[in-house]
């Protein structure tokens, strides 16, 4: 077997003299090294390479003790200089690695991990070393192969199986990242990081009630884990449960205050309360420790929006897209905003950025055919698509009418609209179909809620409707007319909208509030012939109306909830499809609105250029609805039939 030369101050060991002497203070150096003061280790590394500056030893030594005191630059420098007089050095080249990874210099520490592989290729530790530069250099796949190398080295490794699973994960592999998990688990039960990415997969799943079961027992083998912690927090805003993960994204924070993401869902989760004070607190913390990320700008940016701190939020989100312009949440954030403070020049060109990204649940139908752009339509099909809820469908199909009318239309709706659609939509010549059948032929598509933008929409006049753009079939409205009496005043009222929608807990109105200020004007008011125009109803909310006088009649469905509505003298209501149905049959409407208001209702003003005819009852406080309820209730005790 060839051996290596031996350095100089091995030659001196048995030489004596000066040799010895440099030899001595090596062995001081490596003392100090292992004692722990890399600072004293430092200073003799550097005497001796006064006289022998190419001592491989030596230069290692100093390298190692400057990365231990936390000068990577330096002590990279130094290890380099060991690879280029002994490139087969092993130890080196794992330190030098080592120091990459340490500063971030993701490019290069997986280089020099492969070349150490290729130099001891059983060595399982640099396979997990390569395996881990790679996941977090995005190379998820050649991630996954280092670990199962790995694994053929060291079989039965629980941390390697878990590592596997993070880099099946990365890749979407879902049943696989939860096979190597479970391995994980099996092998050793107690090793929480394995539960923990058990919990990740069924949250990807949506398999709520598992991911809580599987957070809630890693946290039993590390309770004061602040990723498992802030995991089961996620969970548990999933299903609703709020307060409680306030109270784990909140330990989290205070048990790793530099944990950036612990501060980011508590932000989150505040927001969904009403807290919205507090919610900015939090993202303006993550701000502090990560500065240059986008996401936790354009995350203060909107928190701070819908504290109607608008200039503030304008100026966050500027940066955000500074930062990262082609981050389509960082930029659907941003044009949300410029439409709340009614920048519509700005907000409709970036409220494209939904389609690409920006709403996680609206995906690139891929549809065959080209976007239009706005140009000329004659002997051409269009096909607009309704894209999210049906308020939004009611309220954005007021500008089919003004498409050039030189082509052909093919509105594509939600099933529940698709009836009312075909008989009532104020806009000849546009054929409505339902959403999942057979689509005619087209020759352009376009989202619906891109035709603002398509037909260059810069101001609020050119929000507005000229009047109602949607009707009732006349014996559909005479059927009604025939059931409500003629000499009182007809209100509809609607509580609550759908109790799964994200904010809907900030929007609807527990319907004890609203009784307990509506119920003594009704009672005073026998001429007002109250009724229920939601179909949703909650459990107790049958005695309450009841005991109001309120009306509940059975709707089929929206065609019958319209041709009622059209009958009605007012309807009151909060931010759900009912208030963009009356708006759209031109009906009068009191829009119940919280704290933080949808963006398409904008700020301080109590009407809406949408509606001409619905008036704007805002929260003065957040979560506090006894003002707009107080107002309204002093409205009605006054208005009149017209």
């Amino acid at each position: 077997m060839k051996q290596s030369r031996p350095g100089k101050l091995a030659k001196g060991r048995a030489a004596g003299g000066a040799a010895g002497d440099l030899a001595a203070l090596f062995t001081q150096a490596v003392n100090h090294d292992r004692a722990g003061r890399p600072a004293e280790a430092e200073k003799l590394c550097r005497l001796i390479l006064r006289r022998l500056p190419d001592e491989v030893p030596v230069l290692h030594l100093l390298g190692l003790v400057l990365c231990k005191m936390g000068r990577l630059v330096d002590g990279a420098q130094m290890l380099g200089r060991v690879i280029g007089l002994a490139p087969g050095h092993t130890a080196a080249l794992k330190s030098l690695g080592d120091a990459f990874h340490g500063l971030g210099r993701g490019t290069d520490s997986v280089a020099v991990y492969r070349h150490l592989a290729t130099l001891q290729p059983d060595d399982a530790d640099t396979w997990v070393r390569l395996g881990i530069s790679l996941q977090e250099t995005g190379q998820a796949a050649d991630a996954a192969d280092a670990f199962r190398r790995a694994l053929t080295l060291a079989p039965g490794s629980h941390e390697l199986m878990v590592n596997l699973g993070m880099a099946l994960e990365a890749q979407g592999k879902a049943d696989e990242a939860l096979a190597a998990y479970a391995a994980a688990g099996r092998a050793v039960p107690d090793h929480a990081p394995a539960f923990l990415g058990i919990g990740n997969i069924f949250a990807q799943q949506g398999r709520g009630q598992d991911a809580i079961a599987a957070y809630s027992h890693a946290l039993t083998l590390a309770p004061d884990w602040p990723e498992a912690l802030t995991n089961l927090g996620l969970a548990l805003q999933t299903a609703d449960r709020l307060d409680e993960a306030v109270q784990l994204h909140r330990r989290a924070a205070t048990l790793a205050p530099d944990y950036v993401n612990a501060h980011v869902n508590l932000g989150t989760a505040l927001q969904l309360l009403g807290r919205g004070d507090e919610a900015v607190a939090s993202y303006r913390r993550a701000v502090a420790l990560e500065p240059a990320h986008a996401a936790n700008l354009s995350n203060l940016g909107q928190a701070l929006a819908e504290q109607g701190k608008v200039d503030e939020a304008l100026a966050v989100h500027a940066q955000a897209a500074e930062r990262a312009p082609a981050d389509p949440v960082v930029r659907f954030n941003q044009a949300l905003t410029h439409l709340l403070a009614g920048d519509d020049a700005r907000g409709w060109p970036q409220y494209g950025w939904r389609w690409r990204g920006g709403v996680p649940n609206l995906k690139d139908r891929g549809l065959p055919m080209p976007e239009w752009q706005g140009e000329d339509l004659a002997s051409r099909t269009l096909l607009v698509h309704a894209e999210q809820g049906l308020g939004d469908t009611l309220q954005f199909m007021r500008f089919l009418s003004r498409l050039p009318p030189a082509g052909r239309v093919v509105f594509e709706v939600q099933a529940p609209l698709a009836p009312l659609l075909r008989q009532g939509l104020d806009a000849p010549g546009i054929e409505v179909v339902t959403q999942g059948q057979p689509l005619p032929p087209a020759d352009l598509h376009l989202p619906l809620m891109s035709l603002p933008h398509r037909l260059g929409v810069a101001d609020e006049a050119g929000l507005a409707a000229t009047g109602p753009y949607l009707g009732v079939a006349e014996a559909d409205a005479a059927r009604w007319r025939a059931a409500l009496p003629a000499d009182r005043l007809k209100v509809g009222v609607a509580w609550s909208g759908n109790p799964r929608h994200r904010a809907d807990r900030l929007r609807s109105i527990p319907l004890t509030d609203l009784a307990k200020q509506l119920e003594p004007v009704l009672t005073a008011r026998p001429d007002v012939a109250p009724y229920a125009v939601q179909t949703d109803r909650r459990p107790g909310d049958a005695a309450i109306l009841d005991r109001m006088g309120v009306a509940a009649p059975e709707l089929a469905d929206f065609t019958d909830t319209a041709a009622l509505v059209a009958n009605l003298d007012l309807v009151i209501t909060v931010d759900t499809a009912v208030a963009h149905l009356a708006g759209a049959l031109g009906r009068p409407v009191w829009l119940l609105l919280p704290f933080a208001p949808d963006w398409r209702w904008r700020l301080g003003r109590d009407d809406t250029p949408w509606y001409a005819a619905t008036r704007l009852f805002r929260q003065e406080r957040q979560g506090d609805w006894t003002a707009p309820l107080a107002r309204v209730a002093t409205a009605l005790t006054t208005v009149q039939r017209v």
